[in-house]
């Protein structure tokens, strides 16, 4: 029983109806799951599904959730975390609590907001690199170009090693396929579906597979001193465990991939996800420009700029809890304990829900609004505090935050400032939830702005 919570009064977590056997609720996940998770947060604060069999308790609440992702009685496992393992192995996202405390030392004062500020400069070069190559009229494909920016700062600041930027590379061409082949290994954890001879299987193989080797090349330059010596991998190969033996490769790959798909996934899928917003939203847009031509007047954003772009910070978060690129999070309960009045039985899959937790309406009024003032100082409450989960929670939170936070604004600030992106079509922008959740959206339109700063333009209309 869990240390300090009794167990007299609790009540027995009921099964949702709909499931079918052998699958249970596996249908309606792939379906819409983001519908089948929000239609139950008006139910009791726990509730008991069935994904291919396997019973998993999953969280509606805000308070339960906290409890989950804070209290040690819950360590990193279950069917999301399960399935990321198949990706990036017992790196620093996935390990168990116990691993997370010899790794997060290692981890963290790369992603100190000290070393932050040093990648900045480098961060904004990127962003420049990308955005100088855009054309006035040019119909853009944003999702892949935010994909190539976050490749291009890892490759320069995390993985600075040669083979890095081909590895970053990887990770951004390969990730469509891994994350729908995830997604299903998640719904369907039954192993001889995925070794079947089919074309989505063979396609998920032969990613996983260019991205280990280009893995492997960013291992072996660095084993062979050709990498920096002063960004995150070069500190994490410099470590020894307790007994002084250095990591392996098998060690070094797990940390590597985490880095990889963290740094590059969540921070595109960010920027993406922002860009069309604002397309949608021009009155927000509006707003935006005026913080940003206040502040900056034309002149490129820098690390010393972030703390006088309180919108541009706001208008991310509030991207960030209406589509959060981590929709589901789990957890395995290491004994019973109660959560939210309702016994969960030791070992029990746990899952929470940053996606429907973030749009529920008792907490954040107008849920599917968006609306970067809910952010604002005096009106944000506790509990929309607690509810929002998009970086996790407790311990666990994620150690690039600050980071991945650091090089969103700038690229925003960066782009808002020079150009206006509009819809090409009137398609909207659709949620593809896959193991993470991206935007399915047509190419955006760029429009050169002209801020206070700039001379009178006489190439409006035409191509540069």
């Amino acid at each position: 029983m869990s240390k300090g919570i009794g167990m007299v009064g609790a009540q027995r977590v009921q099964q949702i109806a709909g499931g079918v056997p052998w699958l249970g609720h596996v249908m309606q996940l792939v379906h819409d799951p983001l519908a089948f998770l929000t239609t139950q947060r008006g139910g009791p604060a726990v509730v008991r599904v069935k994904l291919a069999g396997r019973p998993v308790y999953l969280v509606n609440g805000a308070e339960a959730a906290r409890q989950v992702l804070v209290s040690s009685v819950f360590d990193k496992g279950g069917p999301f975390m399960d399935t990321a393992r198949i990706l990036v192995g017992n790196g620093v996202i996935t390990c168990s609590n116990a691993d997370h405390r010899r790794q997060q030392p290692v981890m963290r004062p790369a992603l100190h907001r000290d070393q932050v500020a040093r990648y900045a400069p480098v961060m904004s070069q990127c962003v420049a690199q990308i955005v100088e190559g855009w054309r006035e009229g040019e119909r853009l494909d944003v999702e892949a170009s935010m994909y190539a920016l976050a490749a291009r700062v890892v490759a320069r600041t995390l993985i600075a090693a040669p083979a890095g930027r081909g590895a970053a590379d990887a990770m951004a061409g390969a990730l469509p396929v891994l994350l729908e082949g995830m997604f299903r290994r998640m719904l369907v954890p039954w192993s001889l579906v995925h070794r079947l001879p089919l074309p989505a299987n063979r396609r998920f193989r032969q990613a996983q597979a260019r991205l280990e080797v280009s893995v492997r090349d960013v291992i072996g330059q660095y084993r062979a001193g050709q990498a920096p010596g002063d960004d995150l991998l070069s500190l994490v190969m410099a470590v020894a465990d307790d007994g002084g033996r250095p990591l392996d490769d098998t060690e070094v790959r797990d940390q590597v991939l985490s880095v990889l798909a963290a740094g590059v996934e969540t921070t595109a899928s960010l920027l993406a996800w922002t860009l069309h917003a604002l397309a949608d939203h021009p009155a927000v847009e509006r707003q935006l420009w005026g913080e940003l031509d206040r502040e900056l007047a034309g002149r490129p954003p820098s690390f010393a700029d972030i703390a006088r772009l309180p919108y541009t910070r706001q208008v991310l978060i509030e991207v960030l809890r209406l589509w959060p690129p981590t929709w589901m999070l789990s957890r395995i309960a290491l004994e019973q304990t109660v959560l939210a009045g309702f016994t969960v039985p030791a070992g029990a899959d746990v899952i929470v829900s940053p996606y429907s937790l973030q749009r529920d309406p008792g907490v954040f009024p107008d849920p599917d609004v968006f609306d970067p003032d809910r952010w604002l100082p005096e009106r944000v409450t506790v509990a929309q505090r607690q509810a929002f989960t998009a970086f996790g929670g407790g311990r666990r939170k994620c150690l690039g935050e600050h980071y991945g936070m650091t090089e969103a604004i700038l690229a925003l600030a960066a782009i808002s400032s020079r150009w206006q992106l509009r819809k090409a079509t009137a398609t909207p922008v659709r949620a593809l939830p896959r193991f993470l959740l991206t935007p399915e959206a047509g190419p955006l339109i760029a429009t050169r702005r002209t801020t206070p700063t700039d001379p009178p333009r006489t190439d409006r209309g035409h191509r540069r």
